[in-house]
């Protein structure tokens, strides 16, 4: 952004650039009294930049204080800039300075002797060649600001910089074309070229200032502007019982009531009101529950700003609830899954153990895996840690009882009847366990006895220890006709328990 020439500062260069035309008509006292005006201006209008600089560079120190690691890569920047502009600035002080003497320097009262001598600054800026070495300088000052100006911004700033060594279109028409230092310092008196020179400077520190407001900017260019305030409070539990301790984080937080983010909690988003979503949602089930998502903004840079967020809350019963998933009851065998949750405690801090017959794994908060080993009962034992204090608060007795026997089919039929046709096209005996609170229990068939007593034809007997039907009796299953039987005894199954059970025999009629 282009720095804004004060009325003061436009009358400067205004008031130059007449005085300038009118050295090419005429050289009076008045003139030169004139360009001592205006020089006195610039030096005036130099002093209230540099002040202006120097609170910034104030406010830099202060941030840099404050926050180096963000701070710091721009106050080096701008230190950086500092160092080129004074040098710069020296450098033309001291050549003004060489022009003052040259020109047989002050009278008593501080001002030029000979205000009107034009040789001087020929001959040092054109003849010694001087004047091509300030081009040269001038032009290395240009860039090493312009290199502290952000890609996005260069073009902008290259067009208005104060400093700009570029010629006037004038200089390069009529029949004798004028190189810089020739068009600046050619026959022109000590005065203007000392003028022309505070110039410069003037032109150096506005630049200077540009540069370094734009840094200071630059400090801040992601950052968001607040301008809400709300306390927030964050408690060590949600749900409290008597004699509990409750602790609360206490904290402000700020937030823009003019900027919509957008909210996505669970995987939908919500409605966001004066910069504040509110997600509502009746909750279901026991246990740790979490509430996610992603808040996406728009930053002040332009860029899409994503940033997660997750919170944990608990789920519980009115009282502790020490519950088997599937019924009152543990199975031999199986792994009986069990949640467990206390009001006023998070699932995270209770804890539970099982008597002896029995042993608990813990699956995740509030949540457990009982197997036991014998029949009767075993007691669960839950306690809570919190504060650094662990403390007994419900127990549970469970009857522990041994897996049903599974029912005996073939196919799909577990008897007493089955057409000839259903049966011929079955290929062994299932044991299957019906209307069981667990799904996909099953029982493996160990050994079992087949007979077929088919009418007219001797019975016929294969013992098998698959649940396939025995080989040797394939051509009798295929001869079955109705008013047949076929007889399954001395049946053995194997269970998840690993107990190898007797079950009763099966007759299946043939019709």
């Amino acid at each position: 952004m282009a720095l804004p020439k004060d009325p003061r500062q436009k009358m400067i260069n205004f008031m130059y650039l007449v005085l300038t035309a009118m050295l090419a008509l005429n050289v009076s006292a008045e003139i030169l009294n004139a360009f001592d005006i205006v020089n006195n201006s610039i030096l005036t209008s130099n002093k209230v930049v540099e002040e202006k600089n120097d609170r910034t560079y104030k406010i830099f120190a202060k941030q840099l204080a404050d926050d180096p690691e963000k701070v710091g890569p721009f106050k080096k920047k701008a230190d950086n800039v500092k160092v080129a502009a004074d040098s710069m600035f020296n450098y033309l002080e001291g050549m003004k300075s060489d022009l003052v003497r040259l020109s047989g320097g002050l009278n008593d009262e501080g001002e030029l002797k000979n205000k009107g001598e034009q040789n001087v600054v020929s001959q040092l800026m054109l003849t010694e060649k001087k004047g091509y070495e300030l081009k040269s300088k001038l032009e290395a000052l240009r860039k090493v600001l312009l290199t502290n100006v952000p890609a996005d911004k260069l073009q902008e700033f290259s067009r208005t910089l104060p400093l700009n060594i570029e010629l006037p279109k004038e200089a390069s028409k009529g029949i004798e074309k004028k190189d810089w230092p020739t068009y600046h310092f050619a026959d022109v008196p000590v005065i203007a070229g000392i003028t022309l020179l505070s110039k410069f400077q003037n032109d150096i520190r506005n630049s200077e200032t540009m540069i370094v407001e734009d840094l200071l900017n630059q400090v801040h260019a992601d950052d968001f502007k607040f301008d809400q305030l709300k306390g927030f409070v964050s408690l060590n539990s949600k749900n409290l019982m008597s004699g509990q301790k409750v602790e609360a984080q206490i904290m402000i937080g700020a937030y823009s009531s003019t900027v919509t983010p957008e909210i996505i909690v669970n995987g939908a988003p919500i409605d966001v009101k004066d910069g504040i979503g509110t997600y509502s949602s009746i909750v279901s089930g026991l246990g740790p529950k979490t509430i996610s998502g992603i808040i996406r903004l728009q930053g002040p840079n332009g860029k899409m700003i994503e940033q997660p967020f997750s919170e944990t809350y608990n789920v519980g019963a009115s009282a502790t609830s020490i519950s088997a998933d599937k019924m009152n009851v543990f199975y031999i065998g199986l792994q009986n899954p069990l949640t467990i949750t206390a009001a006023g405690y998070p699932a995270e801090a209770i804890n539970a153990t099982i008597t002896d017959g029995g042993s608990l794994q813990k699956t995740s908060a509030g949540h457990y895996i009982a197997t036991v080993r014998k029949s009767g009962t075993v007691k669960v034992n839950v306690t809570a840690t919190q504060n650094g204090e662990t403390k007994s608060i419900a127990s549970q007795e469970f009857r522990v009882k041994y897996m049903p026997d599974p029912v005996l089919k073939v196919g799909m039929s577990k008897g007493p009847s089955m057409k000839a046709a259903d049966f011929k096209v079955q290929q062994g005996l299932r044991a299957d366990l019906e209307n069981f609170v667990f799904d996909g229990v099953r029982f493996d068939i160990v050994r079992y006895t087949m007979s077929i007593d088919a009418k007219g034809r001797d019975m016929v007997e294969e013992t098998a220890s698959s649940p396939y039907f025995p080989p040797k009796l394939s051509g009798s299953i295929r001869s079955l006709k109705p008013g047949d039987f076929v007889y399954f005894d001395n049946i053995s199954v194997k269970g998840p328990d690993g107990i190898v059970r007797d079950l009763p025999s099966v007759t299946f009629k043939i019709n």
